[in-house]
């Protein structure tokens, strides 16, 4: 299924942390916006990998 719980969950987390990465940056907590900038793509592809292993479409090609 494209939108499955998981896909839904993801994309909210990704707009939660982008504002919280701005609203941080805005208030002066410069570090910790950059913690996030670190922390966020390491996330990302740990959910790719993810998806990559448990989509059913990718293993049936397999």
């Amino acid at each position: 299924m494209l939108f499955s719980a998981g896909v839904l969950m993801a994309g909210g987390v990704t707009l939660v942390l982008a504002a919280i990465d701005k609203t941080l940056e805005s208030y002066g907590f410069g570090t910790l916006a950059i913690i996030i900038r670190i922390a966020f793509p390491i996330a990302a592809f740990i959910a790719g990998v993810y998806f990559i292993e448990t989509n059913s479409i990718i293993g049936w090609l397999r």
